[in-house]
């Protein structure tokens, strides 16, 4: 594909064109975003983040992001990894830069003749990203990525786990009783009722985590300064994540609605088949029923918890787990935005390789914004926490003279 082709979607589309082009609405919605870049900059400039430093990290960031994304998108992999460095960004030199490096890489990726890019799909999903930057610098100026394991205010984040998990429970429940009501019906009146609905049942689960996460955060996980049970309360925890963590990843590639599942090597969106990568081989075999991937996830779950065990254990291991609460929130956040973009723009497909899921959602019997957001929930929370993760990674690697060049940079050295 040349530049050229790759901006041939840059245009109105006419009275019963579909392809090759964006509809009004579209276009007003990506000219809104056109208008939030110089909003932005000025914003990032007046709180004095934008040194000329940090614009170096950002286009940078910015290249990083295409890469991987792209690679990861032509892979076909259910998930993005694509915001690795809207993150570091967002940490080093604050929330609005963060913003900023989202919102460009975003805009840029869709002018691109690469994976991903060469039309609307990814420039209208740059809201996420740009919150993806905002919440990265908000929770590196709360410490996630310089508290120490002895701290006392790890316990906030034990507790913000405990909220999130009741939470989740809350979903789980709402879904498997009264449902998620679709969005976006063909009747206006219904559409309305709706929608209403979904935002009342979305704020009581909200409500519900937050009262858990407070209560606890009061009670249970109120630390003192070197209270001893930090440290064993931060191991469990530590633990914990870890299981949970490859359980979700086994069921996510393995499990008989996983990736492994959709791959039949067909093509359903003219971009090559689904396992192009591998020969267009039909891997739908290689997914496991539901007690075999249980059984697996558990076992490889025992396994990395233990091990995650013994590492919390030594010296400051333990910190990496306001880490992980930072990446899942952020997850979390991404799946509420990304879904109705998702299924009010695109319908559900848009061109990457969580489509796949998608449809295999709407082949349960799940409506279109159902899907979105079962997809959302599926991969963002695995995939801003790996991205999190990725960050500390390299934070920790860059010696303290290059990290307290930016403007936030002190927000990444421990106490």
């Amino acid at each position: 594909m040349t530049v050229q082709q790759s901006l041939d979607w840059l245009q109105i589309c006419a009275q019963g064109q579909a392809d090759g082009c964006v509809s009004p609405y579209v276009a007003l919605y990506l000219i809104g975003l056109l208008i939030a870049v110089p909003i932005l900059f000025l914003v990032a400039r007046r709180t004095r983040d934008l040194t000329t430093s940090t614009l170096l990290l950002m286009v940078v960031s910015i290249a990083i992001n295409i890469t991987i994304g792209a690679i990861v998108i032509a892979l076909r992999l259910p998930i993005y990894v694509d915001s690795i460095g809207t993150v570091l960004v967002g940490v080093l030199a604050g929330p609005w830069a963060g913003a900023l490096t989202g919102l460009l890489t975003n805009l840029i990726w869709s002018l691109l003749p690469v994976p991903g890019g060469a039309g609307p799909f990814t420039a209208a999903f740059a809201p996420v990203a740009m919150v993806i930057g905002l919440m990265a610098g908000f929770w590196a100026s709360r410490g996630v990525f310089r508290l120490r394991a002895d701290d006392a205010r790890v316990g906030r984040f034990i507790a913000m786990a405990a909220g999130i998990a009741v939470a989740a429970l809350a979903f789980v429940v709402v879904q498997q009783t009264i449902g998620i009501p679709e969005l976006f019906p063909d009747d206006e009146a219904q559409a309305i009722a709706n929608q209403t609905q979904f935002v009342v049942i979305a704020l009581a689960i909200l409500a519900l985590g937050v009262l858990v996460a407070w209560a606890s955060g009061r009670t249970v996980f109120a630390f003192k300064p070197d209270d001893p049970r930090i440290r064993a309360y931060l191991r469990v925890a530590t633990a914990a994540s870890a299981f949970l963590l490859v359980i979700g990843l086994v069921q996510l590639l393995f499990g008989p609605t996983g990736w492994l599942s959709t791959l039949d090597g067909s093509d359903p969106d003219d971009a090559g088949p689904l396992t192009a990568p591998f020969g267009g081989a039909d891997l739908t075999g290689l997914a496991l029923d539901s007690t075999t991937v249980l059984i697996v996830g558990v076992v490889l779950g025992g396994l990395l918890a233990a091990g995650a065990w013994a590492w919390a254990s030594r010296g400051e291991n333990a910190r990496l787990f306001p880490v992980w609460i930072g990446g899942l929130t952020t997850g979390l956040v991404a799946a509420a935005i990304s879904a109705p973009i998702a299924a009010g723009l695109f319908g559900g497909v848009t061109g990457a390789g969580t489509d796949a899921l998608i449809a295999l959602f709407r082949t349960l019997g799940l409506n279109v914004f159902q899907s979105a957001f079962a997809q959302g929930l599926t991969s963002d929370p695995l995939d801003k926490t790996i991205s999190y993760t990725i960050v500390y990674a390299i934070l920790i690697a860059l010696p303290i003279t290059v990290r307290t060049m930016y403007s936030r940079g002190e927000t990444t050295v421990s106490d």
